[in-house]
């Protein structure tokens, strides 16, 4: 079974604020970095002993089944994207939804999509840490510049 996964090394960057209001699971974390994984485009795969990871929740956690179909837009989205697939392309795009959404899935996720959701939370992960000089020390302040850094990283993305 596939579960949602938080490197290792982002759980220790984002250790001052994680437990700080308006953070309230580790989830959160997960899904900044997912978002910045998204809007850079970054995916770096957790494969290995080179970016250990810790499993958190199975399926969206309570606070985020609401929004866990536009997530998993935003993945397909960003698959699409990577492979060079425009939405016109119905055979494409379905065959890529077909590999990784399954709504019989406790998370509605194939295990490849589960991984490839998982590999964009790294690559946010990665982008967030190269971006900032140090690691959030206070949530107000991290949550001031986040926004920034998305909207640098879609501005970016919107060039290429």
């Amino acid at each position: 079974m596939a579960y949602f996964r938080l490197r290792a090394d982002a759980q220790s960057w984002f250790s001052e604020i994680a437990d700080a209001p308006p953070f309230r699971v580790k989830f959160d974390v997960y899904y900044l970095c997912l978002l910045a994984g998204f809007a850079s485009g970054r995916a770096t795969e957790l494969a290995g002993a080179s970016h250990p990871a810790t499993d958190l929740v199975e399926k969206f956690v309570e606070d985020y089944r609401a929004a866990s179909r536009l997530i998993i837009g935003l993945l397909v989205t960003a698959e699409l994207r990577k492979s060079g697939i425009d939405v016109s392309e119905k055979a494409q795009v379905r065959a890529l939804f077909k590999r990784l959404v399954d709504s019989e899935s406790p998370n509605s996720l194939t295990d490849l999509g589960m991984r490839r959701l998982n590999a964009y939370a790294s690559g946010g992960y990665e982008y967030l840490a190269e971006q900032r000089d140090m690691k959030p020390y206070t949530a107000e302040e991290f949550i001031q510049g986040y926004t920034a850094l998305i909207d640098n990283a879609v501005e970016k993305a919107a060039l290429s």
